[in-house]
């Protein structure tokens, strides 16, 4: 089927487009920025999503079938309460409304784990979909509306899979995000800081992330699902990992004060993505650090 990728720009999108294409659906992309030929296949139109005739002209002329959405504002150290948040949702629900009224069948959104209740977690305990969700920032409260907007189209009869996604790794990361900023420290024989590093995480690559959205515009499940490892691992041992294939650098946990509304476990329980979409995980964290640290050694200084 046809199927409309918006934010195909970003980290997961040329991988979930990849997919489609493989699996033999036609993709069209969207996007502020100019498709560039080596990394987005597919038929792509430049616009801003903000823009409600974009939107519409956009769903007017293409009429997709299938819809996967994961344009956002997602900005580094900006998004978390980026003032856009609201806006973002207001043309998301708008976009599906569109997608629906010109016979679109089946989407797939990407949300974030940051519409759980972080301070509500318990010490081990991994994230199921039916979670209390009580999102801490801006951009978590409204990812967590457009969900419940997902879920009442849901009852209508609509069919949208809402991707929760946990913590990403790979090419392409905003260089102050935790593993490129550990990876760039240790690669030029610096001291990477970082906080004490016990808090625990789950990493998923983003190639995984994007197979996973792929995956789910062919299967019908329906509602919110975990898109991540299921796997948790501290972050000094992700340091600890990064340093070891490497092979030179330091590492000085605790040179940055851990944040006192960082929780200290998150970590997804991924049942739902493994038994019944039956998706599997390409790489471990081992190989998705290493495939991080290829990239990086690759780019200039």
């Amino acid at each position: 089927m046809k199927v409309l990728v918006t934010g195909a720009n970003g980290l997961i999108g040329p991988y979930a487009c990849k997919k489609l294409i493989a699996a033999g659906h036609d993709v069209i992309t969207c996007g502020r920025s100019a498709r560039k030929a080596e990394d987005l296949p597919g038929q792509h139109i430049s616009g801003d999503l903000l823009d409600s005739s974009f939107r519409k002209n956009l769903i007017e002329s293409e009429r997709p079938e299938g819809l996967i959405h994961l344009a956002w504002q997602t900005k580094h150290g900006h998004f978390w309460n980026a003032p856009d948040n609201p806006d973002w949702r207001d043309a998301s629900i708008d976009l599906l409304d569109r997608f629906h009224d010109h016979g679109g069948k089946r989407a797939v959104f990407a949300g974030s784990c940051a519409e759980y209740d972080w301070q509500g977690i318990a010490p081990g305990q991994k994230l199921t979909e039916d979670a209390a969700c009580k999102p801490h920032s801006i951009y978590g409260q409204e990812k967590l509306k457009l969900a419940r907007h997902c879920l009442e189209q849901n009852a209508k009869g609509a069919s949208i899979a809402w991707g929760r996604l946990f913590l990403l790794c790979g090419p392409k990361e905003a260089p102050a995000r935790f593993v490129p900023a550990i990876t760039r420290a240790l690669l030029a024989g610096e001291t990477a800081k970082m906080s004490s590093g016990k808090q625990i995480r789950d990493f998923m690559h983003v190639a995984d992330a994007g197979a996973a959205f792929a995956k789910l515009i062919d299967h019908s499940f329906s509602g919110p699902i975990n898109i991540a490892t299921g796997e948790g691992h501290s972050l000094l041992e992700v340091a600890e990992t990064i340093k070891s294939l490497i092979g030179r650098g330091t590492i000085a946990a605790g040179s940055i004060p851990d944040r006192p509304d960082d929780p200290p476990y998150l970590v997804a329980d991924t049942t739902a993505l493994s038994q019944t979409v039956g998706f599997e995980c390409e790489f471990d964290l081992k190989s998705a650090l290493e495939n991080c640290i290829q990239w990086w050694r690759a780019q200039p200084d």
